[in-house]
């Protein structure tokens, strides 16, 4: 007959065996910026949902409009956003084809492609962008008084900078 499980081995998982207890709040950390990662860009009351947008394409359209005359080649924007330079054709592709960007050759560098809000984008951008702020804002004032605000901001910062350091 094998011995009974005491109750301490009884309630603990698997998980918690493997790892020491002064590392769960970082692991819960991490895990609670992977599960934010998935859902803040996807809730309900996202603007460029409404707008038929991704979230590269929005990335891209905050990214010319942030720069000096709305003009960046494809290689700024791909340091300016989330996207690898692999998939920026693809965005740029679906924005032009609704007409919110341009694609203009440098007349400095022939192999180089210079890309622009159109018109309609810069039109497009000043309707949109407010409507995405005050969505973003909505769901941070749900969970935090200004001063937390700020305190989050900072602590983000400190991570993203330690991360992009590596």
């Amino acid at each position: 007959m094998s011995p009974k499980p005491s109750d301490a081995v009884k309630s603990a998982t698997l998980l918690t065996r493997v790892i020491e207890p002064d590392d769960q709040p970082y692991v819960d950390a991490a895990r609670a910026l992977i599960k934010l990662g998935f859902h803040f860009p996807n809730h309900p009351d996202s603007a460029y949902q409404s707008y038929d947008l991704n979230l590269a394409q929005v990335d891209v359209l905050i990214a010319l409009a942030s720069a000096p005359e709305t003009t960046l080649n494809c290689s700024d924007i791909a340091e300016k956003t989330l996207i690898t330079k692999g998939g920026i054709t693809g965005v740029l592709d679906k924005l032009e084809a609704r007409g919110l960007v341009r694609r203009m050759p440098c007349r400095d560098d022939r192999r180089s492609i210079l890309v622009r809000l159109s018109a309609k984008g810069v039109e497009f951008f000043r309707k949109f962008y407010p409507e995405l702020v005050r969505g973003k804002r909505a769901l941070f004032e749900k969970a935090f008084r200004p001063d937390q605000m700020r305190e989050f901001n900072k602590l983000l910062e400190l991570l993203l900078r330690s991360l992009e350091a590596e």
